[in-house]
């Protein structure tokens, strides 16, 4: 039986030792997107219709929901070839400040638990404008799944982690799936090799493991460091993703920047003690990439880059996570698992649990209660 946990609940079988529920829940990744595609592929003929016909799709959540939608809204961009006008705005300013709703706009709203405020407030707002709304969530029965007008279940609800990933995973895998099914016949991809990409990306474990451990016998030498995440096009998302799981499981100093951004102004603040992880999966990102990775070497630091069996020679003088050649666009669902193995290995390493986010600290306990 599945059980929500609501903020201040913990867990029955809450670990105290490595591992913990978030490695066994990365690792359940590859089968959670075979799930997602086949639940996806099956169950959605009238959504897709229905952003078929949209004027502009909004696609909103919060935090890890959010980094999602922004990707989500990139894939509709992309497979659609520009035809789908899409954006990604957080729930809270959809909610409050987004003007110029109209019943032709279509809301996807993205939400694990179904109970996120911002998000059932996004939808409730949509559906006063007279919007269409689908949500994504990894339990269609509870709360904004009342509000949505469409439902559509990621098929992963078993978290036992407060720090999503294969929740993830999963609804970037239905967005993509939904915006494959939006691309003209000839161009559509076949998604079913993702899950087997995801299995690939688990096999740098090992490689995650040894980079955390290098930055925790840093720390212990220099104090605690700055990490840095940079991606362009829709890994900048991936890069915004894996900030927040650094920040959520170990509380690390993280930041994450497109890597044009990070060229105009915030190099200025690195120092050869700066981590920086590059992601370049290929095709477009990678001039750019390497342009970075140059600029970092001069200034002292080793660049980390996630790159691809296509690209990865280009990056001769960086340490290299090599993955193996997917489509960039759909990039953002295997090229974060690594990012999310090094939280878990940094997390585990500070002998933090990475699962829990502060929820066994009163403090945090109440303030939550300040704004829940």
């Amino acid at each position: 039986m599945l059980q929500l946990l609501m903020y201040g609940q913990l867990p029955a079988d809450i670990r105290r030792h490595h591992p913990y529920h978030m490695l066994e829940e990365i690792k359940l990744q590859p089968d959670a997107v075979a799930r997602a595609i086949s639940i996806t592929q099956h169950g959605s003929e009238d959504v897709v219709r229905l952003l078929a016909g949209a004027r502009r799709i909004i696609v909103t959540g919060c935090g890890t929901s959010f980094n999602a939608a922004s990707c989500g809204a990139w894939f509709l961009r992309g497979f659609s070839r520009g035809k789908i006008d899409a954006h990604a705005v957080e729930a809270y300013d959809l909610a409050t400040y987004w003007p110029g709703l109209r019943p032709d706009d279509v809301i996807v709203a993205l939400s694990h638990s179904g109970t996120t405020t911002m998000t059932i407030a996004a939808l409730e707002r949509g559906r006063r404008g007279g919007c269409e709304t689908v949500l994504i969530t990894g339990f269609p029965d509870v709360g904004a799944a009342r509000v949505a007008r469409h439902v559509l279940p990621s098929g992963y609800a078993e978290e036992r982690s407060w720090a999503h990933t294969v929740s993830y995973t999963a609804a970037l895998t239905t967005l993509a799936v939904l915006a494959n099914s939006l691309a003209v016949p000839e161009e559509r991809l076949d998604l079913l090799p993702l899950s087997m990409v995801l299995t690939e990306a688990l096999g740098l474990d090992g490689i995650a493991h040894r980079l955390a451990a290098s930055l925790i016998e840093a720390e212990s030498r220099l104090g605690p460091a700055d990490v840095v995440i940079a991606g362009a096009g829709p890994n900048e998302f991936t890069a915004c993703e894996a900030r927040l799981k650094l920040q959520e499981t170990s509380f690390t100093r993280a930041a994450a920047s497109g890597v044009e951004e990070m060229l105009h102004g915030p190099l200025a603040a690195a120092t050869p003690d700066t981590l920086l992880i590059v992601i370049a999966p290929g095709e477009r990102s990678t001039d750019r990439a390497l342009d970075l990775t140059r600029a970092a070497e001069v200034i002292g630091m080793t660049p980390v880059v996630l790159c691809a069996e296509g690209n990865a020679e280009r990056f001769e003088n960086a340490h290299r996570l090599v993955l193996p050649d997917v489509p960039e666009i759909i990039s953002p669902i295997p090229f974060v698992v690594p990012l999310q193995l090094f939280a878990y290995y940094l997390a585990a390493g500070k002998g933090i649990n990475p699962d829990l986010l502060h929820r066994d600290d009163e403090r945090y306990l109440a303030a939550r209660a300040q704004y829940r």
